[in-house]
Formats: structure tokens, sequence, C-alpha cells
């Protein structure tokens, strides 16, 4: 043979060695990475990696949303096991769920995307099932403070409670709307009898619309808390919450999810309003989007058990006091608020 065509022959060879190990050393390097960004939180990159696995994009996904999955874990353990008489509603909106936007929400939903699209006959299959119904259970919470959170800081305003019966101002707006969400009468200037005590419905005003980048129409509601109570630090004046509603493809008034956090919104009758959350270009249903939530977190925990644990008896109780129905409806959602 030709002794430059046997040169030629031995350069390609090592060629596609050196090649061989180089694209080996390539992709070890980019799985070591993505182990290190995970592990410091760079949850960013491992999202846009190339190399990473569904399970470490799902981890991502819910560490960007700002939670962690053994903190989770110990949250739900803790509720189930703790005698302090505290409402485990309250230990979720304190100490599990802090601060809530739309993109926690988004972040939370490719969380569990990612880990459903992990196959059962993987090995990983069970982890993943449960890792999505936690992600699924604390979007169920993470949608019940975003509404409650009235100055979108993560921290639920307590030292307002006007009309006195030990629960926050906030939190009785909140419930009453979606009591006239269901089809209480509610008439303006008039206390709304079907609510806590001393809520007034101030302004009922609809059809509100807020552009093309949030579709839908609207009711707006302004309900006003007065009283005696001691506790009142925390009360602006006068004592008034803003709720909007949306008018649903069925032909009736529900709540919908806002961001308190975002910036205003201002409506089609010149009033500054929460801006409403949009989901496929339609505003996202606060209460079926907690029932969805809860009823995928349970049929996932289910799945990935064999037998009970405490994070499954937690997320079950959370289920069935918000929805004792089965099925959660907008009534039922407002005596579970007041249980805080």
């Amino acid at each position: 043979m030709n002794r430059y065509l046997s040169y030629g022959i031995l350069a390609l060879a090592l060629a596609a060695l050196f090649s061989s190990c180089s694209k080996k050393d390539s992709d070890e390097a980019c799985i070591h990475q993505v182990t290190m960004d995970l592990d410091r939180g760079n949850y960013t990159a491992v999202i846009d990696s190339s190399c990473a696995t569904a399970m470490q994009k799902g981890g991502a996904y819910f560490g960007r949303a700002g939670f962690d999955v053994k903190d989770v874990i110990n949250s739900f353990s803790s509720s189930k096991n703790t005698n302090s008489g505290t409402s485990s509603l309250n230990t979720y909106m304190t100490s599990l769920v802090s601060t809530v936007t739309e993109s926690t929400l988004s972040d939370l939903d490719s969380a569990t995307t990612q880990y459903d699209t992990i196959p059962s006959t993987s090995e990983s299959y069970l982890d993943a099932q449960f890792y999505s119904g936690l992600a699924d259970a604390v979007k169920g919470l993470a949608l019940i403070k975003i509404v409650l959170d009235i100055n979108g800081t993560g921290t639920l305003v307590t030292t307002c409670d006007k009309n006195d019966n030990s629960k926050p101002d906030a939190i009785d707006a909140t419930s009453c709307s979606l009591v006239i969400s269901s089809g209480a009468t509610a008439t303006v200037g008039e206390t709304v009898s079907a609510c806590t005590a001393s809520v007034t419905l101030v302004s009922d005003t609809s059809p509100i619309s807020f552009g093309s980048t949030k579709p839908g129409t609207y009711r707006g509601l302004i309900l006003q808390i007065d009283g005696a109570g001691t506790n009142v630090s925390g009360c602006v004046s006068p004592n008034q919450y803003k709720k909007l509603l949306y008018w649903t493809s069925s032909g009736a008034w529900a709540a919908v999810a806002t961001d308190s956090g975002a910036p205003s919104c201002t409506g089609s009758d010149g009033q500054v309003w929460p801006c409403p959350i949009i989901v496929d270009n339609a505003p996202l249903d606060l209460v079926s989007a907690i029932n969805i939530s809860l009823n995928n977190s349970m049929s996932s925990i289910n799945s990935s058990l064999s037998g009970t644990s405490d994070v499954q008896t937690s997320v079950q109780t959370v289920k069935t006091d918000a929805c004792p129905s089965g099925t959660c409806t907008a009534a039922d959602l407002a005596k579970y608020l007041l249980t805080y």
C-alpha cells in the first residue's frame, strides 16, 4: 500500500477517535454542569440545557417557581402532624407559599409537564409522579395565595380586622367575592347578608374590559369592611378591596385569578383593578383551576405510592376541606378561606 495512503488512513482514524473522545468529554461536561447548576439554583440554565433530563428540568421549573421539594414535603408532613391549633391553610399561606406571580403558576405548570413526560417504563416514573403531584398541590395553594395577597408582597395583611371576626379583612373580602360569584344577592350600598358580618358592596360595575392583552368581559366589585375591631393597624381608609369576576362561556359570572403583584390594570371604566391572569387566551377561572390542580395532585400522588403517606393525607385534607362535595365550588372555597 502506498505509504502516503496509509498515513492518510491513520490520520482519519485518529481524527475519528479524537472526535469521539471529544464528544464524550463534551457530553460528560454538559451533564456535570447541569448537576452543578441544579444544586446551585441556576434553574434557567438547567431549563435551557440540551442535556438536562425531564426530571432535572421538572426540578428546575419547580425551583424557579420558588419551591424546594424537601421543604414542600416537610410542610405537608408537619401540617399532618401538628397539634398547634393553627389551621392548615394558615400554615400553607405563611410557611409554604410565599410570593406568587403569574410566572410562578406558569413554572409550576411546566414542572408537571416535564414530570408527566416520563414513561411508566422508566425507573424514575414513580418519583416523577410524586413530584408532579407535589407541583399540582402547590399550584392549588398558590392560586389561593395570589388572590389573598392584596399587595403582592408574599405576606398577607393580617393586621386589619375591622369586623372583629378573627379573620384578616382581605380574606373576608375574597371570600365574599366568591359568595357573590356563586349567585348570592348583593345590592350596592348594602351589607351582603350571605357574607361575614359588616361586608358592604360599595360598587358593582360591568361590563369592564382591559384591552387585547387581557381578553374577556369582567365585573368589578368593591367591597368595604367596617367595624370597631381593635386589630386595625394594617387597615387603609376606606377599608376597601377590589375583586374581579369574569363572564364565562356558559353565561355566568365566575371568580378570575388575579395577580395583585403585577402592574395595575386600568379597565374601560377608568378604574384601576388587579390584573386578571390569562391562560390560553382566556381568563383563568380561579375555582376551576384550583379544582383541577388538587384533583391532578391526588391522582399523581396516589399512583406513585403503594401505601399512605403524610403528604398524601395532607393534600387529601386540603381537597376535602376546600371541596367537600368532591368538585370545588365558589361557595365551598369561600368557606374554606375562612378557616384561616
